[in-house]
């Protein structure tokens, strides 16, 4: 039998569905006592499944550790909800067991960078990016942060860097734009 475990934050539009092993299964919206999916959120859902069949790889290599996959879905959790501050705490956690977790190093990134250290967000970028070359999120949060920081030729460069691995990143095409006009400016 599956358990379920539902995060509801902050009754907005983000209701985490958890199945069995932290296995996230879909974020729904609840409206009036209607349930319907939205575009961004199915694309949510394909990104965080991706992440978790991601930890079965981080795990194949070694012994199970229930302590750090727990910390990984924390790290999840906190982000999705919001608390940038007990993110960065679990995904560090995790980067402690393994520091090759590209994907730890960007979920640290983000929230550093919602919390506008961008310094410390472009390190944890440039880690996940040294550790997976393919990693579009890390290039494009690299890219905001260097945009937050004025450095536009970076961040343009970090974009476009996502957009050849991701062409659907619409938020790193439309960055560059914005970032093209400043530099004309």
């Amino acid at each position: 039998m599956l358990k379920i475990s539902v995060l509801l934050v902050n009754n907005t539009e983000k209701t985490l569905a958890l199945i069995n092993k932290s296995v996230i299964i879909g974020l729904i919206v609840y409206k009036g006592g209607f349930m319907r999916i939205k575009k961004q959120v199915i694309f949510t859902v394909f990104l965080c499944l991706f992440v978790f069949v991601s930890i079965q790889n981080l795990f194949s290599q070694q012994e199970y550790n229930p302590f750090v996959l727990a910390h990984f879905r924390h790290s999840l959790e906190y982000i999705m909800a919001g608390d940038y501050n007990n993110a960065i705490i679990s995904s560090s956690n995790v980067i402690k067991a393994d520091p090759n977790s590209a994907v730890s190093y960007t979920i640290r990134a983000r929230a550093y960078y919602e919390l506008n250290e961008y310094d410390k967000a472009i390190a944890d970028c440039s880690q996940a990016i040294k550790i997976d070359k393919n990693n579009a999120t890390a290039y494009n949060i690299r890219g905001n942060s260097y945009g937050r920081k004025g450095d536009y030729k970076r961040a343009i460069s970090d974009w476009q860097s996502a957009v050849r691995i991701n062409p659907n990143l619409e938020e790193a095409k439309y960055n560059i734009e914005l970032a093209m006009k400043q530099q004309d400016n």
